[in-house]
């Protein structure tokens, strides 16, 4: 599959030492968090927009993100440990089914700041967060579902006249379909 990285990007994935960083992006109802796999708040232009990334040090975890050569459906979970009170909060109250979230992969230069264009390696809908409480630590999971589930789910919509008027009321397209139902269509036999 081809990627549009830029030639920045491409020459230190090329490097002899490749310094990654992954982040994610998740849009609750009551805003948008974001973190990244190291420590310290970074600002990286990701998405389209520059934007500040928490860090979230090891304690983000991000399961295999599959790629294939046919059309399939495979989600992402990510995986938050010994986090804040405020984010399991967050969690709790703030709507996030099928809600935006996304998965990047950005590198550092030689002076680690963050080369310009992080990749996007996976942008799909959030579906499932369990939270599991223990003594010591708090463990969030969030499953990613990818875009292509939509094409799962039934449109409701009809091939009849009254549905097409509800988009386009003016529309004639679709009034002769009820006469069509009981048609008998005679195909190529010779008439007198």
């Amino acid at each position: 599959m081809a990627r549009d990285i830029t030639s920045a990007f491409n020459n230190a994935i090329t490097d002899q030492v490749v310094r990654p960083l992954m982040a994610i992006e998740l849009e609750f109802s009551d805003g948008t968090l974001r973190m990244w796999n190291g420590y310290g708040d970074i600002t990286m232009t990701a998405g389209g927009s520059s934007q500040t990334f928490t860090g979230a040090g090891d304690l983000l975890a991000i399961t295999e993100i599959e790629e294939s050569d046919i059309l399939s459906m495979s989600g992402v979970t990510l995986t938050l440990s010994g986090i804040k009170s405020s984010l399991i909060a967050t969690a709790l109250s703030a709507q996030y089914t099928n809600r935006n979230g996304a998965i990047y992969l950005g590198l550092f230069d030689t002076s680690a700041n963050v080369i310009a264009d992080v990749y996007t390696i996976f942008k799909g809908k959030m579906d499932v967060l369990n939270i599991s409480e223990g003594r010591e630590t708090t463990l969030i999971q969030l499953k990613l579902e990818s875009r292509l589930i939509s094409f799962e789910k039934p449109s409701n919509r009809m091939y009849t006249f009254e549905d097409q008027k509800v988009d386009y009321p003016n529309d004639l397209g679709f009034e002769f379909i009820p006469d069509l139902q009981d048609k008998e269509i005679i195909w190529g036999k010779a008439t007198n």
